[in-house]
């Protein structure tokens, strides 16, 4: 990894430039260890370091970014002097506020560094899935990733920020005779995921699968597993929960800040400080992270902001910034949901007639302007009856607004997972939600 001396090295090199009023740099370090595996053999083990350096300068209201994988004294030279010429075409931007300062009595939390996952160790992971899948004669499919990763960035007005992150993440789908289950699981630390259970758990709902029947399309009780809220989630966040559609007032949620939005029942907030949570303390521009509330028992409540935001809605910056430029502005990289009393099994007896739903794929925006999404189901998907698994069904293609069926939202699960891979990460629990829009079937 590239440590926290030698980011600053690299750094200072960029600060300590004359010729422009303000200069802002920024290192992401990804070393990302990657084994695939297919038919139950891997056919791809490896690591890929992937370190960038960004530079942003502002002179006379003109701000200008460029970036560079040299980072070697002359690389970053050529850079800078890349950066000089640029900025002299560049518009003002007469909005820009200027690079953040560093905020009074903020103190980083010192991280350790991640630990270093080698393909043997991944290598011994993916056997213990396969031999699982072996055992009920199916097939393993699926991808280990185990990522470090390192964020520093500084600038001219005193900030200076590195942090680390551990990430490990495992995604298997067992398949045999047309059918398949799926499992999958996020963790900071590689020993905390049992690969053994996971393969368990894909495995029941692949032998549950098999001779999946047909059903019509109609509203249906679903009980949604962590995946498939933790998908649908995550449109909300991009379409709904940044400052830039609040600012265009694109977003619904920017109508009705005060006002119920969904039900009573639900509550959603970023704040990388969960303990389950994966996340830095600071974003891309070196800026200190709050925790934001942005649907609070059902009524709308704010949005996430960067410096640039912050300042034309004059509010606090809570430190979402992305790197920059950032076309689509702050998003929630840590977003929760509140979780609730009941376990999934308990919630699964409530439901006289409907459909357990495993996970969504090939998941897409209709209208970002209604919360309109569809997708489809996919490795497990379940009749349910008198509070049972009755028989499998073939998948179907969805549509919904995500709002409204936030609304109809009967029970939350105690249980949560974290979903999501890199810097995009979201705990979301099980939903038991009624009349969920089924549109159309599919052909298996």
């Amino acid at each position: 990894m590239i440590d926290k001396t030698k980011t600053k090295e690299y750094l200072d090199l960029i600060i300590k430039m004359k010729d422009i009023e303000a200069i802002e740099g920024g290192l992401f370090y990804s070393e990302k260890g990657t084994t695939r595996f297919a038919n139950s053999i891997i056919h791809q083990n490896m690591v890929v370091e992937d370190p960038w350096l960004w530079i942003r300068g502002v002179d006379k209201k003109r701000v200008c970014g460029v970036s560079t994988k040299d980072f070697r004294k002359e690389g970053i030279e050529r850079a800078l002097g890349k950066l000089k010429e640029a900025i002299k075409e560049v518009r003002p931007d007469k909005d820009f506020p200027g690079l953040p300062k560093r905020p009074k009595g903020f103190r980083l939390k010192k991280t350790a560094e991640p630990e270093f996952i080698d393909p043997e160790q991944r290598g011994e992971a993916v056997a213990k899935m396969v031999k699982v899948c072996k055992k009920y004669h199916l097939n393993a499919f699926g991808v280990l990733h185990s990522t470090r990763l390192a964020l520093g960035v500084a600038n001219s007005n005193g900030i200076f920020n590195y942090g680390t992150n551990g990430i490990n993440f495992v995604s298997i789908t067992a398949m045999g005779n047309g059918a398949s289950g799926y499992a999958v699981d996020t963790k900071s630390h590689f020993n905390d995921i049992d690969f053994v259970n996971l393969a368990e758990i894909a495995c029941e709902k692949a032998l549950l699968s098999k001779n999946p029947r047909e059903i019509e399309p109609g509203k249906y009780t679903v009980l949604l597993e962590e995946p498939a809220v933790g998908e649908m989630l995550m449109f909300l966040a991009w379409l709904e929960f940044g400052a830039k559609r609040f600012r265009e007032k694109s977003s619904i949620l920017s109508k009705r800040i005060g006002k119920y939005i969904t039900g009573k029942n639900i509550t959603l907030y970023d704040d990388f400080r969960h303990p389950e949570m994966i996340g830095f303390s600071f974003d891309f521009e070196g800026y200190p992270k709050s925790a934001v509330d942005l649907i609070k028992n059902g009524k709308a409540k704010g949005v996430v902001l960067d410096s640039f935001y912050a300042r034309l809605l004059k509010k606090k910056n809570t430190g979402h910034a992305l790197p920059q430029p950032s076309s689509g502005g702050p998003i929630p990289i840590n977003l929760i949901m509140k979780n609730g009393e009941e376990k999934k099994e308990e919630m699964l007896k409530e439901i006289d007639k409907g459909i357990l739903v495993t996970r969504f794929w090939y998941v897409r925006v209709v209208d970002p302007d209604k919360t309109l999404i569809t997708g489809m189901t996919r490795d497990g998907t379940f009749f349910i009856e008198k509070g049972k698994i009755a028989y499998p069904i073939k998948n179907m293609r969805f549509t919904i607004n995500i709002y409204e069926t936030l609304s109809r939202v009967r029970k939350i699960s105690q249980e949560r997972k974290l979903y999501g891979e890199d810097i995009f990460f979201l705990l979301a629990p099980a939903l038991l939600i009624d009349e969920f829009n089924f549109a159309s079937k599919t052909e298996y």
